[in-house]
């Protein structure tokens, strides 16, 4: 399973903390501000009943309150607010704002000099609805003694529970607002934050590619040893390409004089002559097998005008046969490698078409996300199924098919097993042989 990339993962972290803060923040401005608003409230409410104990006045057994309130929220009918006094389990008297109410002795009960603050009551006046209810008793003398006077505010909920609510849609509004232009910012800082990565990555892929020979831009502090490890890691490989392909060529050198020497001895007889030309042969292949093969930090070779220089070779090579080399090739397409070992693979497929080769060779090449696939075809005798399978295995005879093909199958063969990939003979369209190599297309 593919794996997120940073910036999709920083994004949805982000997405995941905002989801988590934005209910949580609301919950917690919702509960602060109810607390503050009750705390207001019931003040307020506080405030009422002090004015309505301050204006109360007990002449004996008969009360006297005042036409007109100081607090005009009682005194006007539909605020909300409603006073209540009781006396001796009686309500004596309710203030102009509650005249549409009949009420009874509410079922609250508070001591003597104590008060009693309810967030939440239904009262017998009216069901269905819930009040703020703040009560206090105190005494007062009457005729017979000093007797509890109970003071009782209501005040209707809805306009509390109103503002409330337009209090959570509008910090509602602001968190997801406040939430969206985080999440900008995020994204942008995640970006800013992850463009020395990407131009990493960029010059990385600049000198895998062969454009740039090691990494030489300037990064953050913690990237200087990572890029001071590719770049060892560079010219630690370039260094060690460069000693093995020269020992292998002092060791080529080495072994020819003396099989020079030894073939050149004419009392040698044919047997022991012929063994030696094998061996020649043998070093000289298995020295390039060793030598070539792909490396991560090659430039790519362009294919097409490498075909085309070999092209003009074959046809001074096979000047009598009048050939006729064709091209249906990408022009874009280029082999990841080294330039040697290509012209020698292509080299030699073009040089086996041409010698089978009647009067026709086309030279196919593409690339898909997968393959880079070049096929050489020809118009010649072509090559029996029992004959194509043997050619391509390892140890095959270079000389096994007179007729022109495998005159360097095995090299060739062993140069695309070298790079990755494969090869293989159909029959082609022009009656001959078709030889497909198809190399690994790592992007």
């Amino acid at each position: 399973m593919r794996q997120l990339s940073l910036r999709l993962r920083s994004i949805f972290f982000a997405v995941v903390i905002l989801a988590f803060f934005a209910p949580f923040t609301v919950i917690i401005l919702d509960e602060a501000y109810t607390e503050s608003l009750t705390q207001a409230k019931m003040s307020e409410l506080r405030l009422m009943n002090l004015g309505l104990l301050s204006a109360f006045e007990l002449d004996g057994d008969q009360p006297y309150m005042p036409e007109i309130l100081y607090e005009e929220q009682l005194n006007l009918p539909g605020s909300g607010y409603l006073g209540v006094i009781v006396f001796r389990d009686e309500v004596i008297w309710q203030s102009a704002s509650a005249l549409e109410y009949t009420f009874s002795s509410p079922e609250i009960e508070v001591a003597v000099g104590n008060e009693l603050f309810l967030e939440s009551f239904t009262p017998a006046f009216k069901e269905n609805a819930s009040y703020f209810v703040y009560a206090f008793t105190a005494e007062f003398a009457s005729s017979r003694d000093f007797e509890p006077v109970r003071f009782y505010i209501f005040n209707d909920k809805a306009l509390f529970e109103s503002e409330r609510r337009t209090f959570i849609n509008t910090t509602w509004q602001w968190i997801f607002t406040l939430c969206f232009v985080l999440l900008v910012f995020i994204i942008v800082g995640v970006s800013v934050v992850l463009l020395p990565v990407r131009k990493l990555i960029a010059e990385i892929s600049q000198t895998a590619n062969g454009v740039k020979p090691q990494l030489n831009s300037r990064y953050p502090v913690e990237f200087d040893s990572l890029k001071q490890s590719i770049n060892g890691l560079l010219q630690s490989e370039a260094a060690q390409r460069a000693r093995y392909k020269n020992s292998l060529g002092d060791l080529a050198h080495s072994l020819k004089t003396p099989l020079a020497v030894a073939s050149g001895n004419p009392e040698l007889p044919t047997e022991v002559d012929e063994a030696l030309k094998q061996i020649n042969q043998i070093i000289q292949r298995q020295l390039k097998r060793a030598s070539a093969g792909k490396s991560g930090w090659q430039k790519a070779v362009p294919i097409t005008p490498l075909l085309h220089k070999l092209a003009d070779a074959m046809d001074k090579v096979y000047q009598e046969k009048a050939l006729n080399i064709e091209f249906d090739v990408d022009e874009n397409i280029a082999f990841k490698g080294d330039e040697t070992d290509l012209m020698e693979l292509c080299g030699n497929l073009l040089d086996n078409a041409c010698k089978a080769a009647k009067r026709n060779v086309i030279v196919y090449g593409e690339i898909n996300e997968k393959w880079l696939i070049l096929k050489v075809d020809d118009d010649g005798p072509g090559i029996p199924d029992d004959k194509k399978a043997f050619l391509l295995e390892r140890g095959a005879r270079l000389d096994t098919y007179a007729e022109g093909h495998g005159i360097g199958m095995a090299l060739a063969a062993d140069l695309v097993s070298i790079y990755e990939g494969r090869m293989h003979i159909e029959d082609s369209n022009l009656g001959g042989a078709s030889i497909i190599i198809e190399f690994p297309n790592h992007g």
